[in-house]
């Protein structure tokens, strides 16, 4: 009927079935990653006007407007910078400039996408 297993042989077997196991984590329920893809197309219409399609800061109305828009190229914008604080200025925009809100005009998915589209301006670590 019932044969003994070597010492060690039901833990294998436990952790295979664990490892193979039929219930989903938290991680396969997670939402998508932002799409940049996405984000570039809504950051092309929208910021590229000021910020550039490079994210220089230099796009056709930036020479009118002052303070001038972010250069996204900037080492030093990207010091102690956060997803949460790029995102709250494309949702709220920035009070003492030009930057207009975007809540409403656009999701909180889209903003996502927005922001992981700019943060791949962010130059690479020296």
């Amino acid at each position: 009927m019932w044969r003994r297993q070597p010492r060690g042989a039901p833990a294998l077997v436990l952790l295979v079935v664990v490892g193979c196991g039929g219930s989903k984590t938290e991680e396969q329920h997670a939402a998508p990653a932002p799409d940049a893809i996405r984000g570039q197309v809504a950051y092309e219409t929208r910021c590229a006007p000021c910020h550039g399609t490079e994210g220089r800061g230099d796009g056709p109305a930036a020479a009118g407007i002052d303070p001038h828009p972010r250069n996204f190229r900037d080492p030093d914008f990207w010091r102690g910078r956060t997803t949460e604080q790029l995102r709250l200025v494309v949702r709220q925009g920035k009070p003492g400039t030009l930057m207009p809100p975007f809540d409403g005009a656009l999701d909180p998915g889209q903003i996502d996408d927005v922001v992981a589209f700019i943060q791949h301006f962010r130059p690479a670590a020296p």
